[in-house]
């Protein structure tokens, strides 16, 4: 209406009552069991539900119902403004625009424009339109970045006027796109059945205050905008009026959760039965629990109803198993948050098993008003895996007869030649097939398995030489150990084994995947190599003397002569009765310690018998002198048992040991 332009009807009204809003939903499966049938007062909250307020008379907050407010302006002119409330929960942001706008009026101002009219409207978004033809001469839209429970505003001057004969327009709200709701005042209006769209009656004129109506929508998705169309409904001539929007709210539930419990596969024990238990992290008080039903893979009675929760308080979600055991499954959850934009923590995956086995928790923190959170725990019977791979230790360096003496940095300084470890970038893996490789218990039983037990290695390339076995869990029930073991073939061209042929494996609560670990707490990788590229090397050296039982061996050095010095080039023309004296280097040229290596050998008996003699056999480094001999016998000499430790990748020199002993060329035949 416009004082300026209007004689205004002055009859004082009774305004209605207040009224309780019920409205139809439209919302997505997923958030269907959020949405309650809580009703309210027109702009009000439902009981507990937080009021987010923008204008100038915030209703009292209470215990009850809590309110933050703060004050409606506007710039004229503009058509779009978000009013953010900052809270540590997360910013709640209420967005007014005005996506059409036609037949302005500028006599107050540049519409929309905030304030109070004499006679019109009370701070309200003001706006001011000709009415030159039936139109819908502005439309409005309210969102917000949460899912609500209930939005609303209050339509000051809603009306008509009219003089003899003649009735320059009739205002209407409609508000049936997104299933709003409009209260309505009799004297002043009508209203549709479906309760979504007032009229002005034909020449009826209000004053401030006596026509204001409430809009209003229930349950929404976040970010839906909600929109109002203002319409002139019937011209006679053109004249302005004026319509405010004033008191805009917006409610948030408290936080809500809803936990469903699943099952992937059957129940490994026919009555086993799943408990879920949502408590208080701060004094673990009980909020809501339930025991499912069902049997094999059926699961009733397994869902919460919609739980609500206390802003700022932490939860935990647990589950036991009833019946059964909790290690027999593998317990995964996933949640999610039909509002975004919030502080709620919690992640998925894996639930935490406590150290007696017997729960499994997990947390969420930080709920806050309009958090929606649907948290699904999900059961699957567990099955042991146990994987790993049979593969060439070589570093990538080809086995050759011309390399099986090499001592050079081509194997000392390549890290992933004979390490034990797959080194996928150099390394390939083996097959045979007639190699296998058997899960037992280690004491020689083979374990009940879901895939072949033993199992060949793939022949395929891009997993070649891998094994993997999956047993069922109640396969392993009580025991704490299994092994893997590898069983060569008879024939096998790589006879040098860099690993243990048998990999112990204990098992522990609740981890039910067990592999070759990148940080070396487990090994399940079989490694091995041809004999040309074994680790252990042994060079024998001869240099030919007058036998001399003072001989210092570790005084005489290297020669190509080997009447000169060790010599590893072959002896002729040797005078019988001469004496031989020999140096046998062993040398790690991997990068794994050797343990148990014994040097051997037996002196020739064939065509001219040699014999040992004096000085006495020397064994560097440890300077203890091999087993005993008999001088003047053939025979065959054997060292200590000595270990040689791994070589560093940095060593100018493999780690090795030496064997020196004398002989004396024989003179007599063999029989």
């Amino acid at each position: 209406m416009r004082l300026d332009y209007e004689r205004k009807d002055l009859r004082l009204i009774n305004l209605l009552s207040v009224m309780l809003l019920f409205i139809g939903l439209s919302i997505s499966s997923a958030q269907a069991n959020f949405v309650s049938n809580e009703t309210s007062a027109v702009a009000a909250c439902p009981f507990n539900h937080k009021m987010y307020y923008i204008g100038a008379t915030p209703p009292a907050s209470t215990q009850n119902f809590p309110v933050t407010s703060q004050a409606l302006n506007w710039t004229a002119g503009n058509t779009t403004r978000t009013f953010t409330f900052t809270e540590a929960s997360g910013n709640k942001e209420f967005v007014i625009n005005f996506p059409i706008l036609l037949d302005l009026n500028n006599f107050f101002d540049v519409p929309p424009f905030y304030g109070s009219l004499n006679g019109i409207t009370t701070n309200a978004i003001n706006l001011d339109h000709d009415s030159p033809a039936v139109k819908t001469n502005h439309s409005m839209n309210v969102s917000v970045n949460r899912s609500v429970t209930k939005v609303g505003y209050k339509i000051q001057d809603l009306d008509s006027t009219g003089t003899t004969g003649r009735v320059p327009y009739i205002e209407q709200v409609d508000v049936s796109a997104n299933q709003g709701q409009l209260t309505f005042n009799a004297n002043f209006h009508t209203r549709n059945a479906a309760g979504n769209v007032v009229t002005g009656r034909s020449g009826l004129n209000c004053s401030t205050g006596q026509c204001t109506i409430d809009a209003a929508w229930n349950y929404k998705l976040a970010n839906t905008a909600l929109n109002l169309k203002h319409n002139n409904s019937f011209t006679q001539r053109n004249s302005p009026h004026t319509i405010g929007y004033s008191d805009f709210f917006f409610c948030l539930a408290p936080p809500k959760i809803i936990v469903n419990k699943l099952l992937d596969g059957s129940r490994v024990d026919g009555d086993d039965q799943f408990r879920i238990e949502l408590r208080r992290t701060d004094n673990n008080a009980f909020v809501e629990a339930f025991t499912t039903t069902g049997s094999n893979d059926v699961v009733t009675d397994n869902t919460t109803t919609v739980t609500t929760l206390t802003e700022g308080v932490n939860y935990t979600i647990s589950e036991q198993i009833i019946n059964g055991n909790l290690l027999d499954y593998q317990t995964t959850y996933t949640c999610s948050n039909a509002t975004t934009g919030t502080d709620v923590v919690f992640s998925s995956g894996e639930m935490l098993i406590n150290n007696a086995g017997t729960r499994r928790t997990f947390a969420i923190n930080n709920v806050s008003y309009g958090d929606e959170i649907t948290c699904n725990v999900t059961n699957t019977p567990s099955q042991y895996t146990f994987s790993g791979i049979v593969f060439n230790d070589n570093g990538g360096i080809t086995a050759s007869s011309t390399t099986r003496q090499n001592i050079s940095s081509t194997f000392t300084s390549n890290a992933s030649y004979f390490n034990t470890v797959f080194d996928s970038a150099t390394e390939s893996g083996i097959y045979d097939a007639s190699m296998s490789i058997r899960l037992t218990d280690c004491n020689g039983t083979n374990i009940t398995t879901t895939s072949a037990n033993p199992q060949p290695v793939s022949n395929i390339q891009a997993t070649r030489g891998r094994y993997n076995f999956t047993v069922p869990a109640n396969a392993l029930t009580n025991r704490t150990r299994v092994c893997v073991v590898q069983n060569e073939p008879s024939a096998w061209n790589y006879t040098v084994d860099t690993t243990p042929d048998k990999r112990e494996v204990t098992l522990v609560n609740g981890v039910f995947d067990y592999k070759t670990e990148s940080d070396g707490s487990r090994n399940l990788d079989f490694g091995e190599v041809r004999a040309e590229n074994a680790a252990l090397v042994l060079i024998k050296s001869q240099y030919v003397h007058e036998c001399n039982d003072g001989l210092n061996y570790q005084s005489v050095g290297s020669s190509e002569n080997p009447t000169l010095g060790f010599s590893i080039n072959p002896i002729s023309d040797v005078d019988p009765g001469n004496c031989i004296a020999y140096r046998i280097q062993a040398y790690n040229r991997g990068h794994i310690g050797l343990q148990q290596v014994q040097i051997s050998d037996e002196l020739q008996s064939d065509t001219v018998v040699s014999v040992f003699k004096r000085p006495a056999p020397l064994f560097i480094p440890t300077s203890t002198a091999s087993p005993s001999v008999t001088y003047d016998t053939n025979g065959t000499i054997l060292s200590n048992l000595f270990s040689l430790a791994a070589t560093p990748v940095t060593a100018s020199q493999p780690n090795s040991a030496t064997l020196y002993f004398n002989t004396k060329y024989g003179t007599t035949q063999s029989n």
